[in-house]
């Protein structure tokens, strides 16, 4: 079954739809719901979403930042959440697209292990059909959470 799909720029009325794409069931708080109307307007960032075009169903997000420094400006898919390797590549394709039109020199993807196509072995699979493709791999990024 071929399921086509679209993916845009998501918009403010969307958040109910991503908290249920990423199993977030609570009521938003205002914090959040603030946060979430920055993210959407913000031109550091943009959060795009891949929807079924039969039924407008919500299968994944990407969410691209774009940063500056002493090199070339660059992009990195912070997050990337789908329910197929197929909506994963489309947000993807979109967010080459994007760091082209803006001038960026490297895309990169961020995977965390679970966080993409609805299984833990999903980041890695995706991983290598991507290094498949012609992505290579980056630097080891390190995480240190800090206390709010």
């Amino acid at each position: 079954m071929d399921v086509r799909l679209q993916v845009r720029r998501a918009r403010r009325d969307d958040l109910d739809r991503v908290r249920a794409l990423l199993g977030v069931v609570e009521t938003p708080a205002p914090r959040e719901r603030k946060r979430w109307r920055r993210l959407v307007s913000t031109l550091r960032e943009d959060l795009y979403l891949a929807e079924r075009e039969d039924d407008d169903t919500l299968v994944g997000l990407a969410v691209i930042v774009y940063v500056r420094g002493l090199g070339p400006p660059a992009a990195i898919v912070r997050q990337l959440h789908s329910v197929s390797d197929a909506a994963a590549r489309a947000l993807l394709d979109c967010a080459r697209a994007r760091a082209a039109a803006r001038g960026c020199a490297q895309l990169e993807v961020q995977l965390e292990a679970g966080g993409q196509v609805g299984a833990p072995s999903g980041a890695t699979a995706l991983a290598d059909a991507l290094a498949a493709d012609g992505w290579s791999a980056g630097p080891r990024t390190l995480i240190r959470r800090l206390s709010a």
